[in-house]
């Protein structure tokens, strides 16, 4: 069984205007918002009539299960290990994005939005890559096979540096580099840059940048903490030209994770709801004119 028969495709789907743009989100710790980006940059792009593709590759499953899906609870559902391991392809893997979770009454297919599952055996993603002839371009080449079905592609990766990252990196036009505003999650930001100033020197034809800087988790009041403050301003001037809006804290955020719902359905007037549509419009996905 694929879920892929089993959930109806929205019948007012945007034509892709293709090849997508290819965008990975990015940090080498968890917790920095990269999921929750991911997940509401495309529900909003989609909204806005852009046709959108999430690729879970992380083994924390949390894109997924964002989007509707507990996939290591749902038994023969295709996912990104299976194709790494060689029995599904990358397309069996897509499915709709949902407004809810999969299962529920009243849940439904979000238009113009689709995500790529994920399985917590993902963790094991290291050592089956690392023999393959090619590894660090195994990503790109799924990648490719469906860019002219998009608009927008993310790929939400871990929280590491390691060879799914690398894959990524290889496979996008872009990096989004997600930091809350302290101390270590700065420091992040030179990792990232000094990672792909690496790969692009040990491998040719690499154009993804750190082109977006998106600052997540802000607090609203000086009183709740000083080095937040300083840290905001500090990334500010660093990447100035590369800064996002960010997005305001909010406990509508994982609110809206445990009821699997992207923020647009779950807390649509809400501040943070309202930065995740500029941060969309300035990635470059407006609202779509037909």
């Amino acid at each position: 069984m694929t879920l892929n028969s089993d959930l109806p495709h929205s019948q007012a789907l945007a034509q892709s205007r293709g090849p997508a743009r290819v965008f990975a989100m990015v940090n080498q710790s968890g917790g920095a918002g990269k999921t929750t980006s991911a997940v509401n940059i495309g529900a909003c792009a989609a909204e806005y009539g852009w046709k959108v593709l999430i690729v879970d590759a992380d083994a924390q499953c949390d894109a997924s299960v964002a989007c509707g899906y507990e996939p290591d609870l749902m038994s023969g559902v295709p996912t990104l290990y299976d194709v790494l391991l060689g029995i599904a392809s990358f397309e069996e893997t897509i499915v709709p994005a949902l407004a809810g979770p999969h299962g529920t009454k009243g849940t439904a297919p979000i238009e113009n939005l689709f995500i790529s599952l994920a399985s917590s055996n993902l963790e094991d993603a290291e050592q089956l890559l690392g023999p393959k002839t090619g590894r660090e371009f195994w990503m790109r080449g799924l990648i490719e096979s469906v860019r002219d079905q998009y608009d927008l592609i993310i790929i939400d990766c871990p929280g590491n540096l390691g060879l799914v990252v690398v894959n990524a990196i290889v496979a996008c036009d872009e990096v989004i580099g997600c930091v809350k505003p302290g101390w270590k999650e700065l420091r992040a930001l030179t990792r990232i840059e000094l990672k792909i100033e690496e790969i692009q020197n040990v491998f040719g034809g690499v154009k993804a940048f750190l082109s977006k800087v998106l600052v997540v988790d802000v607090p609203l009041h000086r009183n709740q903490g000083a080095v937040y403050d300083d840290s905001k301003k500090k990334v500010t001037t660093a990447y100035a030209d590369k800064m996002l809006p960010m997005v305001r804290r909010s406990p509508r955020i994982p609110e809206a994770y445990a009821a699997q719902r992207a923020l647009r359905f779950f807390d649509r007037a809400g501040e943070a709801t309202q930065d995740y549509y500029n941060v969309t419009k300035m990635v470059g996905f407006p609202r779509r004119k037909v």
